[in-house]
């Protein structure tokens, strides 16, 4: 640089060589443009070298020309340098966010495909199973029908020629060395020409269906390959879910692993639905052409390859036109692959078919039995357990695996349920009266299932009313579940409490409501009454429902539900489901309690449960067969009678000596049966209802047969009209035909129950549960005033396991004196006419009170006992004890009773008159002369620990 200064030549050019020097530095400030400004911008002074000073001496010496310098290098800055600074600085900022938003989204592409990839793995692993083993065992000779055997009542096995399976599937096996290659190559070009060379699944047409699902763009083409197509008619998987495709797309490259194409296609040609009820291409040669396959023409290959996209719409027989469409096409696509000359293709094309439609080849399905219907579920669902068969596999297993299976069928039993279900006009339905048996001409279904109770067999079912002229349709006995009300009760809850000690046969409860929901007392009883102070017997004789939750709540919801599931082998009733957002549990009261379950139960399963109680206790699973064996005779599986004891053998007669009393008591709900009348047999059954009648159930038992049946509407209508429970009805005719039969073939029977060791009978006081005295027969509750009579007493007689009866006499009747006249009774202090007085006990209840009003219907004939010096009520519509009771307690009165006749004889009651006799004295006022001594002590006991209380006479 000092150079230069000091050279004259170049002074002249001092001021080229400024602008030059300007220049360059606004060439740096544009190329960094993060440089630090010029100083006469910044307005900091600079530090000056030698030269700079020289120069900066010589401008001063010429200062207007400086001036014009500086005046051209702001206008070079101004239009020129900055704008481009500017450009410059956009371009270089929006590069650079350009190269961070490509970075972000490149990154987030790839997390987002590793995360795609691990949660594919993930749920592949989770919830796909890509082997499938349903092709082992594919073939199965034909020819090998499967026998059904039952076991007559000499031990001998008799063939049921007529139900012989021979095939519900018309299905005849061909070998691939069978099938002609045309035919082959027909389904090949049609259905997956890429057949010969993808891995089980083709791509392209997979993509091609994923654009088909997503939007239009697609050929309209399926992506299923003729290997899918086989585990999918195989596995009878068909759900329009991604799982369920996923899941055959992987199986479908296992399958191609394990077996040859031509093993694929062999299996595929047989297994294929062909319309016509025909399973498979040779099936489907001789239904329609009456020929063996290498008899086929091309025209006639090509045909049954059009049928598969569509059996019906495609039928040759049932749509010609349709099918002549198609089978163009195969041929069209048969000679694109070279599969066909063209002059075979000019022979074929529009070609007509000759077909065999008069054949006797043409297979018409079997209508089997009910029993039938549910011995098919059961063994294909056994085989499926036993030997991890699917359900395609087990059912070629049974249909045409040359299977001997020995059934627990009684030909007599299903015949007589089949004629009286049959039968849908009044002769069977109702005892006696004419009623309608339809709602806009749908008559009302119904089920029942009979069962041997000794071994578990079921010896009868019938799924529906009327003719029966489907199969494998709807069974209402096996897998409909309805609610069965009380008919529960006996199982979940009154022979579980009498096994443990709640109750015994003589029991006495009170019928009242005891809980509040919605500020309402619950349960009710239907008809909506409340009887007050009864025996068991009697509670479950009229159904009530307040006794069966009292005793749910004693016994807790818990062990009732898991006695009626792993003990009675329930299995309808649900722990816990979500139902609508709602979590509902049959682990409650209600269900239990009153048979509301979430869902309901079989009919199967309740007559399951009712072998219990005709079989001394025991249970076991109920079985439609006892062996399957193979074609050697070798036995495959076998059911064993499996019993479990549920309770005890006494337990279970007292229970049966209290059902008994359900049909046989002229009040009861029982009492249409007529079989007990007609035969002699002894009946234990029980009824059950629903509130609104759209289910009713009859569920009951003689010493040889249990049997339950179910009545109502498939779409749940309620029943009405019925002058009489229609189940019990169908049962009893059922159960007549039965005995009949019996009696005509000179078969004997049991006509009693055995009654096991350690039961006692005892008569009993219904009100105490105790021993009865003079006083129980004497109950007010049972006294006709306008007859001056007593229509009943307290006593029965109940059954008792021993050491369990009744010791101690009768405390709760408490003799009283009651004037006729005034229907009152008659205290001291009363000045009644000797004439008018009777004799009458009271029932002593010192405990029952409610918050709300309860009508209760003897709560007229209660008794309370009273402190001394009690103050009588003054008006003739309280019972005398009223005045013991808070403003909002009250007592349970009899409804539309506007004088009790618990109250005291106003009419006649004088408070100052004197008490006659002495505390102990008026106790025993009016005492019956024929009660012992010992009577007498434990009424002067039970009145000395009574304290300041007393009864009054």
């Amino acid at each position: 640089m000092n150079g230069f200064n000091n050279n004259k030549g170049f002074e002249d050019d001092k001021g080229s060589l400024e602008s030059l020097s300007e220049i360059k530095t606004e060439q740096e400030v544009l190329i960094s443009p993060q440089s630090e400004p010029d100083s006469e911008e910044s307005g900091q002074p600079e530090q000056l070298n030698a030269s700079e000073q020289t120069e900066q001496t010589v401008n001063a010496e010429n200062p207007p020309k400086k001036k014009k310098k500086k005046k051209k290098g702001k206008y070079a800055k101004m239009f020129v340098a900055y704008p481009l600074q500017t450009t410059l600085f956009i371009l270089y900022k929006g590069l650079t966010y350009l190269l961070n938003a490509l970075l972000t989204i490149s990154l987030v592409g790839i997390i987002t495909g590793i995360a795609v990839c691990v949660a594919f793995v993930v749920y592949v692993k989770n919830y796909i199973d890509p082997s499938f083993d349903g092709l082992n065992n594919l073939q199965f000779d034909s020819s090998l029908a499967t026998s059904i055997y039952y076991v007559d009542k000499e031990g001998n096995e008799v063939e049921l020629v007529d139900d012989k399976l021979s095939g519900s599937e018309n299905r005849l096996w061909a070998t691939y060395d069978e099938l002609p290659q045309k035919l082959i190559d027909a389904y090949v070009a049609i259905e997956d020409k890429r057949f010969w060379d993808h891995p089980g699944i083709d791509y392209r047409r997979t993509a091609n269906a994923f654009l088909n699902f997503f939007s239009s763009t697609g050929d309209g083409s399926g992506g299923s390959t003729i290997t899918q197509q086989l585990i999918k008619n195989v596995s009878g998987e068909d759900d329009v879910t991604i799982q369920r495709k996923m899941q055959e797309i992987l199986r479908a490259i296992t399958v191609t692993k394990q077996f040859s194409k031509q093993q694929i296609i062999e299996m595929y040609l047989n297994t294929i639905f062909l319309s016509q009820n025909s399973y498979g291409v040779k099936t489907a040669a001789e239904t329609y052409f009456g020929k063996e396959l290498d008899e086929l023409t091309l025209v006639e290959c090509a045909a049954l390859a059009s049928i598969p996209k569509s059996p019906t719409k495609y039928d040759p027989i049932r749509n010609p036109q349709h099918n002549l469409a198609r089978r163009n096409l195969v041929l069209e696509e048969m000679l694109d692959q070279g599969k066909i000359t063209q002059a075979e293709f000019d022979e074929a094309y529009n070609a007509q078919l000759e077909l065999n439609t008069d054949s006797s080849l043409n297979y018409e399905e079997k209508v089997r039995s009910y029993f039938m219907d549910a011995l098919i579920d059961e063994v294909i669902a056994d085989l499926k357990a036993e030997f991890g068969y699917d359900s395609a596999t087990a059912s070629r297993v049974l249909y045409s695996g040359g299977l001997q299976i020995i059934t627990t069928l009684d030909p007599d039993v299903q015949e007589a349920m089949e004629t009286v279900f049959e039968d849908t006009s009044n002769k069977y339905l109702y005892v006696y009266g004419d009623t309608v048996d339809n709602v806009k001409g749908v008559i009302a279904q119904a089920a029942m299932v009979v069962m041997d109770p000794d071994t578990g067999n079921i010896l009868g079912i019938v799924g529906g009313r009327g003719e029966k002229n489907t199969s494998r349709g709807l069974n209402r006995a096996t897998q409909s579940v309805r609610q069965c009300g009380s008919s529960i009760k006996p199982l979940s809850l009154y022979t579980l409490a009498i096994d443990k000690g709640l109750v015994t046969g003589g029991s006495a409860v009170d019928d009242v409501p005891t809980m509040r929901i919605s500020e309402k007392y619950w349960p009710t009883n239907t008809p909506n009454k409340f009887y007050g102070h009864v025996s068991l017997n009697f509670a479950v004789m009229k159904s009530l429902n307040t006794v069966p939750v009292q005793l749910v709540n004693e016994l807790t919801p818990r062990v009732c539900f898991d006695f009626l599931t792993d003990t009675l082998g329930f299995h309808s009733p649900v722990e816990s489901v979500k139902v609508g957002g709602q979590t509902h549990s049959d682990v409650n009261i209600a269900p239990m309690a009153l048979g509301a379950f979430t869902y309901g139960v079989t009919v199967k399963e309740v007559t399951q449960g009712y072998c219990m109680l005709a079989n001394g206790g025991k249970t076991s699973d109920a079985r439609l067969y006892t062996e399957i064996r193979d074609r050697q005779g070798n036995i495959l599986i076998a059911k064993d009678e499996n019993h479990r004891v549920a309770v005890s053998e006494q337990s279970a007669y007292i229970m049966t000596s209290v059902l008994q009393n359900v049909v046989a008591n002229p009040t009861a709900t029982g009492r249409r049966v007529t079989l007990d009348d007609e035969f002699k047999i002894e009946v234990a059954g029980k009824t059950g209802s629903t509130n609104d009648n759209r289910d009713i159930y009859f569920a009951a038992y003689t010493p040889e047969y249990v049997g339950a049946v179910w009545f109502g509407y498939d779409n749940n209508k309620s029943l009405s009209g019925y002058s009489v429970n229609p189940a019990l009805s169908l049962w009893d005719n059922v159960f007549k035909m039965i005995y009949q039969d019996l009696e005509d073939k000179g078969v004997e029977y049991e006509k009693q129950f055995s009654e096991p060791a350690g039961i006692v009978e005892v008569e009993y006081c219904t009100v105490s549960g105790k021993l009865a005295t003079a006083d129980c027969y004497k109950d007010a509750y049972y006294y006709d005033a306008n007859k001056n009579t007593f229509t009943g007493n307290c006593v029965e007689k109940g059954a008792f396991v021993v050491g369990t009866q009744p010791t101690q006499k009768c405390d709760c009747h408490v003799k009283v004196l009651w004037d006729k006249s005034t229907r009152a009774i008659c205290f001291d202090g009363c000045v009644c006419s000797e004439a008018d007085l009777i004799e009458l006990s009271f029932r002593r209840d010192n405990e029952r009170k409610f918050d709300a009003y309860v009508s209760i219907a003897d709560g007229q004939y209660l008794y309370k006992d009273i402190p001394l010096g009690y103050e009588f009520p003054t008006v003739a519509n309280v019972p005398f004890f009223n005045n013991l009771y808070s403003e909002k307690t009250y007592f349970g009165i009899s409804s539309s009773v506007s004088k009790p006749w618990n109250r005291i004889c106003i009419e006649h009651y004088s408070p100052n008159l004197p008490e006659t006799g002495t505390e102990d004295e008026s106790s025993n006022v009016g005492e019956d002369n024929s009660v012992d001594s010992s009577e007498s002590a434990d009424a002067g006991e039970e009145s000395e620990a009574s304290g300041d209380e007393r009864p009054l006479t």
